[in-house]
């Protein structure tokens, strides 16, 4: 009963709790003029689903999937500042 419960905290809101403790730990996110989509592709949607799944299974799943969302956050966030800046981006 346990674990359905937490699932289903961090299938509603799992994004906002990761989304709060990285602005946390890593300050405020860096503005920028683009527009957010409104619901994300779907794609990405299933891309985070079988993320959540792998999470949930495990605590070494949990370990590299967290890992992997600070890493591309702070990626996101570097590469955000350095557009604001005016620095050319790098391709990718």
């Amino acid at each position: 009963m346990d674990k359905n419960i937490l699932a289903g905290i961090l299938k509603s809101q799992g994004g906002k709790l990761l989304e709060l403790g990285i602005s946390s730990l890593l300050g405020p996110k860096p503005t920028v003029d683009e527009p957010t989509p409104a619901r994300p592709k779907l794609a990405r949607r299933l891309a985070g689903g079988a993320l959540l799944r792998i999470a949930s299974r495990s605590i070494p799943g949990a370990i590299v999937v967290t890992g992997g969302m600070l890493a591309k956050a702070a990626h996101d966030r570097r590469k955000a500042k350095r557009n604001s800046a005016g620095k050319k981006p790098a391709s990718s």
